[in-house]
């Protein structure tokens, strides 16, 4: 192989192995991202700690409501991902109120299977939305 294109290879590798790995969780605004493994509803030590933020972040901003809505991969049946979109969303609203925020300000919107073929976390998700 020439010498110019081995530091494209070696960027279109780090590139992919990028896309490969878990985005982590994140904040963007009012919405904080939870990523899930494959086929579960667990939580992580850093995705309670999202939460706990999130949590922290409603009451200190006063929000009026908050929204979560989870989302499951296309792979497995439509059904499965339907059910594994509302435990997902169940464990984020208790461990919302575990954080001490009133579960009646709280609206669960199990989006489900999103048609997406991307087998990424990208779609194993469950995002906590603010609104204020």
């Amino acid at each position: 192989m020439p010498p110019i294109r081995m530091p494209l290879l070696f960027a279109a590798l780090l590139v992919a192995s990028a896309a490969l790995a878990p985005p982590g969780f994140a904040q963007e605004g009012n919405r904080f991202l939870i990523y899930f493994d494959e086929f579960s509803a667990n939580l992580t030590t850093q995705a309670r700690g999202v939460i706990a933020d999130a949590a922290k972040q409603a009451r200190e901003s006063n929000a009026r409501a908050i929204r979560i809505e989870a989302r499951a991969s296309a792979t497995g049946s439509q059904k499965a991902n339907q059910y594994l979109a509302q435990t997902r969303s169940q464990v984020v609203a208790d461990e919302l109120e575990h954080d001490g925020l009133n579960p009646a300000m709280v609206t669960q919107v199990p989006i489900g299977q999103t048609g997406s073929e991307d087998p990424s976390v990208a779609e194993r998700r469950v995002d906590i939305v603010l609104e204020r």
